[in-house]
C-alpha cells in the first residue's frame, strides 16, 4: 500500500499510467470549468472536464489548489471546481478564502495514519491570492505555514507534507530563499517538502533526515496552444509551447505504510505516463550570491537549448537579451 505525490497535472484528455499506484494527490492546475471571467493579462488555462477518473482509475484523497492558474476563469470556474470535488469526496487544499484558512491544513486518512497536508503559493509565481472576500491561492508566508504545521502538531497527525508552489520556471535548482525557507519548515515539524511550479524536476536533498523535493517537475501537461491575455473584454494574444523532454519528466515521490518514502522518474510519452530512468538535478545554492551566478549561466543553457529546439532567426530583442546575459557578472 503506498500513497504517492504527483506533479503539475493538466488533464486534457484521458491519459494512461503504465504503472500501479494506490492512494495520491496531485497538484490541479487548473479549474475542472472553463466558465467564468479570464484573467488578465496572463496565461489562461482550464479544463472542460475533469478527466481525473478516466487517468488515473479512481479519485485522489485530495488535489492542491495552490497555483497560479486555478483562479484563471475567476470565482464562476473555482466554485464549479469545488462543487465538482466535493460531489467526489476529493479533498482540496492551499486555495479558498482567508477565513477558511485557505482550506489548510488537511487531513487525509491513509490506513490507520492520519496525513497532513497544506499548500501556499509564492508571489513570484503570479498567482491570484485570495482575501476575506474573494477566492485564491493562500500566499506563501512563513509564519503562516509555521502555524498550520502547528495546527497539525497538536491534531496529532502522522505526517506533515508542506507543498509550496514556487521557484523559477525553467531553472532546475531552487532558489537560495526557498532553500531556506525548506529547512526551516522541516526544523518546525514537518515531515517532507514537495515542491512544484518550475515545469521541469529541481534539485531535492535529505535534511536533517527529511527529504526536501523542490520541484517534482510536471506529472501531465499538454501543448499549449490556446489564447491568452485577456484585456477585460477580449484576449489579445496567443499562446503557443510545445513540452519538450524536460517538461514532460517528473518525480513520482511515495510513502508506504510505515511512512518509508522512496521516488521514481517518469515521462509523458503522447497520451501514456511510463517509469523512465534519467538523471536527476542535484546542485542546491549555499549563498544568494552562488545562485545568482549559477542562474545566469542557466538562463545561457537554456537560451541554447530553447534554440536548437525551435530554431528561429533571432530578433534584435533576442540578441540584446543574450548579450544581457554575458556582461552580467560572473
Amino acid at each position: 500500500m503506498k500513497l504517492s505525490f504527483f506533479g503539475d497535472t493538466v488533464l486534457d484528455k484521458p491519459y494512461h499510467l503504465d504503472f500501479d499506484i494506490d492512494s495520491f494527490v496531485f497538484n490541479l492546475e487548473t479549474p475542472l470549468s472553463c466558465d467564468g471571467i479570464p484573467a488578465q493579462n496572463k496565461v489562461n488555462i482550464c479544463q472542460k472536464k475533469s478527466y481525473i477518473k478516466e487517468t488515473f482509475g479512481d479519485i485522489p484523497l485530495a488535489v492542491s489548489l495552490a497555483n497560479n492558474h486555478v483562479m484563471d476563469y475567476g470565482e464562476e470556474a473555482f466554485s464549479k471546481t469545488k462543487d465538482l470535488l466535493d460531489k467526489q469526496n476529493i479533498l482540496y487544499f492551499g486555495a479558498g478564502l482567508k477565513g477558511e484558512n485557505f482550506n489548510n491544513p488537511t487531513i487525509i486518512n491513509f490506513g490507520d495514519k492520519k496525513i497532513g497536508l497544506c499548500g501556499y503559493s509564492c508571489p513570484s509565481v503570479h498567482p491570484t491570492f485570495g482575501d476575506n472576500k474573494n477566492n485564491g491561492s493562500a500566499y506563501l508566508d512563513p509564519q503562516e505555514v509555521l502555524k498550520d504545521i502547528k495546527t497539525l502538531q497538536d491534531k496529532e497527525v502522522d505526517m506533515i507534507i508542506v507543498q509550496p508552489h514556487w521557484g523559477i520556471q525553467e531553472i532546475p535548482f531552487p532558489t537560495y530563499q526557498d532553500r531556506v525557507m525548506a529547512h526551516l519548515f522541516i526544523d518546525s515539524g514537518a515531515d517532507i517538502v514537495i515542491g512544484h511550479h518550475a515545469h521541469v524536476i529541481q534539485s531535492h536533498e535529505i535534511y536533517n533526515g527529511k527529504y526536501i523535493f523542490y520541484g517534482i517537475g510536471n506529472f501531465i501537461f499538454p501543448n499549449l496552444n490556446m489564447p491568452s491575455y485577456h484585456n477585460g473584454e477580449e484576449f489579445t494574444g496567443f499562446r503557443y509551447k510545445i513540452q519538450h523532454t524536460q517538461h514532460r519528466r517528473s518525480i513520482v515521490v511515495n510513502i508506504d505504510h510505515d511512512l518509508n518514502i522512496s521516488f521514481f522518474g517518469v515521462e509523458l510519452n503522447g497520451d501514456r505516463v511510463t517509469k523512465s530512468s534519467f538523471k536527476l538535478p542535484m546542485w542546491l545554492p549555499n549563498s544568494k550570491e552562488e545562485f545568482e551566478k549559477k542562474l545566469s549561466m542557466q538562463y545561457r543553457i537554456n537560451m541554447f537549448k530553447k534554440f536548437i529546439n525551435e530554431p528561429k532567426i533571432p530578433t534584435l530583442a533576442h540578441f540584446k537579451r543574450f548579450v544581457k546575459l554575458f556582461i552580467k557578472r560572473d
